[in-house]
């Protein structure tokens, strides 16, 4: 349960230093970053590896480069399932998944408990 309570944070985090930087993702408030937090977190545990063990040959045929929209499509699920999260569109979410995977890596680390 530790683990999942960080990655809450990390990701809670992560998304409101994208709402501040960037245009393309809008909250209401504190709560609804921490909501689309949570949302994200458990897509990630639970549809994302569904996801990437089906796309599996078309990931393979595009060396690799189908699992930015299979991250993308996680986060857009994300900003669909909580209320006050707005995400201006599907290509935007690929973009600000790849700053999220940036973003979460570098707070890991900050967070790392060794």
């Amino acid at each position: 349960m530790g683990k999942f309570i960080r990655v809450w944070i990390v990701n809670t985090v992560s998304l409101w230093v994208i709402d501040y930087f960037s245009s393309y993702v809008q909250f209401s408030d504190l709560m609804a970053v921490a909501a689309t937090a949570l949302a994200l977190t458990l897509l990630n545990m639970t549809i994302k590896p569904i996801l990437k063990v089906i796309s599996l040959p078309l990931t393979f045929l595009t060396f690799g480069l189908f699992s930015f929209v299979i991250n993308g499509f996680v986060l857009w699920a994300s900003f669909q399932l909580s209320n006050g999260s707005t995400i201006s569109s599907f290509g935007a979410a690929i973009v600000i998944s790849i700053i999220l995977t940036v973003l979460n890596g570098l707070f890991n680390k900050i967070f790392q408990n060794d």
